[in-house]
C-alpha cells in the first residue's frame, strides 16, 4: 500500500567529532506513524534534515537492460 510517510522522532542522537567535521550536526531515528517503518535522518550544518539512505521506489526507468 502506497502512502506518504509521516515520520515521528523516536530517538535523538549526538554525533562524533569526525562526522561534525564532515558537516553533520545531529541524527534522529524516526518512525512512520502509519506503516511503522523506521528511518535515520541527519541534520546538516545548513539546518536541513535528510534521510541517511534514499530508498526511492523503483520504476520502469530504473530497470537496466542487458
Amino acid at each position: 500500500m502506497k502512502h506518504i510517510h509521516k515520520y515521528e522522532t523516536i530517538s535523538h542522537h549526538g554525533i562524533t567529532s569526525e562526522l561534525s567535521e564532515l558537516g553533520l550536526q545531529s541524527a534522529e531515528i524516526r518512525k512512520c506513524s502509519k506503516c511503522k517503518k523506521e528511518k535515520i535522518f541527519v541534520l546538516t550544518q545548513k539546518g536541513e534534515w535528510f534521510p541517511l539512505i534514499d530508498e526511492r521506489e523503483s520504476d520502469e526507468q530504473d530497470i537496466l537492460l542487458a
